[in-house]
């Protein structure tokens, strides 16, 4: 089953089947949520970093194919599977990220591909939502223990011409492990505006419910139920 918007918030609340750092709100859209690019980005024929302009930007050339890394790190429990797919805004700048899965249990930053496939160079501004993930619950929660790629990709990355910044960044264990990943999100501001509009939407509903008039009115819906069963029996 898809989730909802409503399910994914519930579930980073919950923090039992899905984290997310840096967790931004508005990025949760009503069936998934949009990534957004880091400065950390290399073109797969030549390796080379194609972040430039003070980190601000990632130059994908006419023709050519880059692997991009999220700002946020995601990990699901063993409940929860997804994919990803491209954004409608990046689709009609004409670039197209190869779609991928994301693994139950899986937990590091995403390294998304993305190809340009017109005659002249487009820009991704660092920041910048580029792709969604769709999630998913499974019928029945995968094999516990079994993950089949490192955390964040080191085989993949490993593989560009790293600057330190690059190496800096990647070597951070807080990305790299489940309980750093909860951690961060925990004490995050996103975090705590989802816990206190989760107690709000609780308060208005409880005082709702309170108003004598609609405490009477649900009294006597009740009533006029359990009269009409009577009569019915």
């Amino acid at each position: 089953m898809l989730l909802s918007n409503n399910d994914i918030k519930r579930e980073i609340i919950k923090t039992k089947n899905i984290s997310i750092h840096p967790l931004i709100v508005e990025n949760i859209k009503g069936s998934s949520i949009n990534l957004t690019a880091s400065p950390h980005a290399w073109d797969i024929k030549t390796k080379e970093s194609v972040v430039n302009d003070k980190k601000k930007k990632i130059t994908i050339k006419a023709n050519s194919t880059v692997s991009i890394f999220t700002q946020e790190a995601l990990w699901v429990s063993r409940r929860i599977g997804g994919t990803y797919h491209p954004r409608v805004s990046m689709v009609a700048k004409g670039l197209s990220n190869i779609s991928t899965t994301l693994d139950p249990q899986w937990y590091g930053l995403s390294l998304v591909t993305v190809s340009n496939t017109t005659d002249q160079d487009i820009v991704i501004r660092v920041g910048e939502a580029f792709v969604s993930v769709m999630l998913y619950y499974l019928n029945t929660p995968a094999t516990k223990g079994i993950i089949d790629n490192q955390a964040s990709r080191p085989d993949l990355y490993s593989k560009f011409n790293l600057t330190d910044d690059d190496e800096e960044f990647l070597a951070l264990q807080w990305h790299r492990n489940f309980h750093g990943i909860l951690e961060k999100m925990k004490k995050s501001e996103s975090y705590q505006y989802l816990l206190k509009d989760k107690t709000r939407f609780r308060r208005s509903l409880f005082t709702l419910l309170g108003h004598p008039l609609i405490s009477g009115s649900i009294g006597g819906v009740i009533a006029g139920a359990i009269i009409y069963y009577l009569k019915m029996n």
